[in-house]
């Protein structure tokens, strides 16, 4: 997943108003809270309760297909790369 300049900063500018945030692979999904990010390089973890040994999940964009973010306001906003 291409990483644009508007996804780093809904996500830089954000941090505070994040609920949740749910990743999809081909084969997986993860659902969490941001815990951590990093500007440089770019690196997001969350925490996924479902996750028994390893709860933290650091977010792999070059295998993630879709990024869905849920803010406390309701709003929910889905970052995928455009089908070629």
């Amino acid at each position: 997943m291409d990483i644009t300049n508007d996804f780093k900063e809904e996500i830089l500018n954000s941090t505070t108003s994040i609920e949740n945030i749910e990743v999809v692979y081909k084969k997986n999904k993860y659902n969490g809270k941001l815990v951590k990010t990093n500007q440089s390089p770019f690196e997001m973890t969350i925490f996924d309760d479902d996750l028994k040994d390893n709860p933290e999940h650091v977010i792999d964009f070059i295998l993630a297909k879709e990024i869905t973010i849920k803010f406390f306001d309701g709003t929910i906003k889905t970052f995928k790369d455009p089908v070629s």
